[in-house]
């Protein structure tokens, strides 16, 4: 192994100097087997389907440990990298050096920087290889679709059944159900469910030019309003509906569900979001339930056609298939197909007649009667009808949302800044130390803290003196630090002979570090003015529909400036020879 090191090693060193001297083949290799075990890592991490029932899985690195063993490993291989190409530098001791051979010098600081501390991208990318070896995308279409239709029979609240969550058949799916007592005429036909009262009426709408987002809107008083692409359409309550020749009675029924269990991420349907009128309606309370959602609709159709076929087998069989799915996912429940059938085959009216939980029953567990009835009617009537059963719905909701993320996400996309920045600004600090040295890089460190702290002092004498005139000071910070940006690279460029070499020096590493933020702050410039000027012109004005520079290429504009900074790098290898041929003074 020796001999096969020393030959490499040797091979390098007369063919590609910089890449011997930088350590890179090494480096690499090391890497790439430390790559390797975080991608295993990653992939076994969520082998179990257990472990895809807590939110968040996405984000598992960060809260099993695996960072810390990342950090640990990227920290011990940066301090053996640095101690071998710490014993070799060919341009402090005047070797000759191409402008090339400078600027590939830094890239492989780089490169080995980034390779040594993105472990995270290996490790997801397991996750993402696990996932899409074990859950096609058909399978999880199918068992969503299987979930959806079987979360009918959950039993879990009460608010799921009630009359109000009625929108199949006609005429329920153009009605608006008021269930707000204040606005309820008890005078007119309604019925009631315990404390719930429901009261229906038709629906007219009145259409309108689109308004900003946030603006005021251009109706009151109507009860939710819908943005299109072109036009925003306000609905309002029109004439009363007697309902009571539709339904048998208002008790919490199988018919009325129409809620949706999880919606997947690839789901087509264009569910549209409704704006509902929060002034004139808060004084007698606010009902979120998504009445007028086309999803809703669909749903209650479904359970309602499932529900009228009335067969015990074809729902036996729904609910064995759940169960079966539910158990590949270890989902905790103590229900068996004979045991839930029985709780929810009411054929009369499929009235929901007992509540099943959505955890297990704490093993002591005690209901003081005179608590119970000093509840809500609606509380005391779930708590009298709920069973010991259980199952644990919202596990498997996040089971479907964890693997669809997963299979979603592009963690090289997702993580790829974070350490493409550490890399870049890293190896800006080691190529600053190994062309000027130790103390030229401690003083720019130290100039760069005092300049930091001139200018906090001038933001807050500017504010006090402007009364904390915002724009002002943004402005005023802007230009003062561009113009001081300006001077402190002009210094190596122009004036390089007739200023003492260690000021250059100074100024030479701060502008090797400042590249790329001197161009952020000339893009944030920018876009101040852009949105002040907007913002002028525009009569509501409406931050909205500013956008700036910045919107226009978003995340993007992090690789403009990253391949930016590299080309400017590349440019400024001649200043850096320039002056390190200048006199010692």
């Amino acid at each position: 192994m020796k001999s096969f090191i020393y030959k490499v090693n040797q091979y390098l060193i007369e063919r590609y100097p910089t890449v011997w001297n930088t350590k890179l083949v090494w480096m690499l290799a090391s890497a790439i087997i430390l790559h390797l075990l975080f991608f295993v890592m990653g992939f076994f991490t969520i082998s179990n389907p257990a472990s895809l029932q807590e939110r968040g899985i996405n984000d598992i690195f960060f809260e099993n440990g695996a960072v810390f063993m990342s950090v640990i490993i990227t920290i011990l291989m940066l301090v053996i990298w640095l101690v071998y190409l710490f014993k070799n530098n060919a341009f402090k001791n005047f070797y000759p050096t191409s402008r090339a051979g400078l600027f590939l010098a830094f890239l492989y600081h780089i490169l080995i920087i980034f390779v040594s501390s993105s472990f995270y991208l290996s490790y997801n990318y397991g996750m993402k290889a696990q996932i899409a070896l074990s859950y096609s995308d058909a399978r999880i279409a199918d068992e969503i679709a299987l979930a959806n239709e079987a979360a009918v029979f959950f039993s879990e609240k009460v608010s799921d059944y009630t009359l109000d969550k009625r929108e199949y058949p006609e005429p329920f799916d153009q009605l608006f159900c008021e269930t707000r007592d204040k606005l309820i005429d008890y005078n007119q036909p309604y019925t009631s469910f315990l404390d719930n009262n429901y009261q229906f009426f038709s629906i007219y709408k009145k259409e309108a030019s689109k308004t900003p987002r946030y603006s005021e809107p251009q109706f009151t008083g109507y009860i939710y309003k819908k943005s299109l692409d072109s036009m925003d359409v306000y609905y309002f309550k029109d004439k009363l509906i007697d309902v009571s020749n539709l339904i048998n009675n208002s008790l919490p029924s199988y018919y009325n569900y129409s809620s949706t269990l999880y919606i997947s991420k690839n789901d087509s349907l264009n569910q549209e979001d409704l704006d509902y009128d929060y002034d004139n309606y808060s004084d007698f309370g606010y009902d979120h339930s998504p009445q007028a959602s086309i999803r809703g609709k669909l749903q209650n159709k479904r359970s309602h056609e499932l529900l009228r076929r009335n067969n015990p087998s074809e729902i036996k069989q729904l609910l064995s298939q759940f169960l079966s799915m539910s158990s590949a996912y270890k989902i905790k429940h103590n229900l068996a197909v004979d045991q839930w059938f029985e709780l929810v085959y009411h054929p009369t009216n499929f009235e929901v007649k007992s509540f099943i939980r959505d955890q297990k029953k704490p093993d002591y567990y005690y209901e003081d009667d005179r608590a119970l009835l000093a509840e809500k009617d609606v509380n005391r009537f779930l708590k009298e009808r709920l069973t010991d059963y259980y199952f644990e719905s919202k596990r498997l909701r996040n089971v479907f949302e964890n693997i669809e993320t997963i299979k979603a996400s592009n963690p090289f996309m997702d993580g790829i800044h974070v350490f493409m920045w550490l890399a870049f600004f890293l190896s800006a600090l080691i190529f600053m130390f190994r062309i000027t040295g130790l103390k030229s890089l401690l003083f720019a460190i130290v100039t760069v803290g005092v300049l930091i702290l001139v200018i906090a002092l001038l933001a807050i004498l500017l504010a006090y003196a402007s009364s904390g005139n915002d724009n002002l000071i943004g402005y005023f910070i802007s230009y003062f630090a561009v113009l001081l940006g300006a001077t402190i690279f002009a210094i190596p460029l122009f004036f390089a002979r007739s200023v003492k070499k260690s000021v250059v020096a100074i100024c030479l590493n701060i502008s090797i570090a400042g590249f790329v933020p001197y161009l952020l702050l000339i893009l944030a410039l920018i876009a101040m003015h852009q949105k002040d000027l907007c913002e002028a012109r525009s009569f509501k004005n409406d931050y909205y529909n500013c956008p700036t520079i910045f919107d226009y290429l978003e995340f993007n504009w992090s690789f403009v400036l990253f391949f930016t900074g590299l080309a400017l790098m590349y440019f400024y290898t001649t200043i850096i020879k320039r002056w390190k041929s200048l006199p010692e003074s």
